[in-house]
C-alpha cells in the first residue's frame, strides 16, 4: 500500500512541475507579447516625430509663401503711394516685418523639433519598458523553471526515501532477510 501512496505521490508531484513549467512559458511569453507591443509603440512615436517635423517644415514654408505675398503687396502699396520702398522707413517696417517673420518661421520649425523630439523620447521610454518587461518575464519563468526543478527533486527524494523504509521494513520484519 506504501508503494501504491509514494507511486500516486511522485505523479502528482511530477503533474505539480509540468504545470510550474508551463507558467513559466506562459510568463515568457506575455513577456514577449508585451515587448512586442512597446516596440510597435516605439515604432509609431519615431513614425509620429518624423511626421511632425514633416509637418513643421511644411506650416514654415506656407507661412514665407504667405509672407513673401504680404511684403510684396507692401511694397506695392509703397510704390502706389510714391515712396521708395528701398528706404528710409518703409525699408525699416519691410525689414522689421521680415524679421518677425524669419522669426516666426523658426519657432514654428523648434515647437515643431521640440514635439518631434518629445515623441522620440517616448518611443525610447516603450522600448527600455518592452525590455523591462522582458526582464521581468525571463525572472519570472525562472522561477517557475527554480520551482518545478524543487518539487521534481523532492519527489525523487520522497520515492527513494520511502522504498529504503519499505525495504528496512520488509527486511527487519523477516520477510525476506538474509541470515
Amino acid at each position: 500500500m506504501m508503494a501504491v501512496g509514494t507511486a500516486i505521490s511522485f505523479m502528482g508531484a511530477q503533474q505539480q512541475a509540468k504545470g510550474l513549467k508551463r507558467a513559466g512559458d506562459a510568463a515568457r511569453r506575455t513577456a514577449e507579447f508585451n515587448r512586442d507591443v512597446r516596440l510597435r509603440n516605439e515604432r509609431v512615436a519615431l513614425q509620429g516625430a518624423d511626421l511632425r517635423e514633416r509637418v513643421g517644415d511644411r506650416e514654415a514654408l506656407r507661412f514665407r509663401k504667405k509672407f513673401s505675398k504680404l511684403q510684396a503687396r507692401a511694397e506695392t502699396a509703397y510704390r502706389k503711394g510714391g515712396v521708395a520702398a528701398s528706404t528710409g522707413t518703409p525699408l525699416q517696417v519691410l525689414a522689421e516685418n521680415a524679421g518677425e517673420a524669419e522669426e516666426e518661421v523658426q519657432l514654428t520649425q523648434l515647437a515643431a523639433r521640440t514635439e518631434a523630439g518629445r515623441l522620440r523620447e517616448s518611443g525610447v521610454n516603450q522600448r527600455l519598458m518592452g525590455d523591462i518587461a522582458m526582464l521581468e518575464g525571463n525572472q519570472r519563468a525562472l522561477g517557475f523553471n527554480i520551482q518545478a526543478k524543487a518539487v521534481q527533486t523532492k519527489a525523487y527524494a520522497d520515492a527513494f526515501q520511502s522504498m529504503g523504509k519499505a525495504y528496512f521494513s520488509y527486511a527487519g520484519g523477516g520477510g525476506g532477510q538474509i541470515r
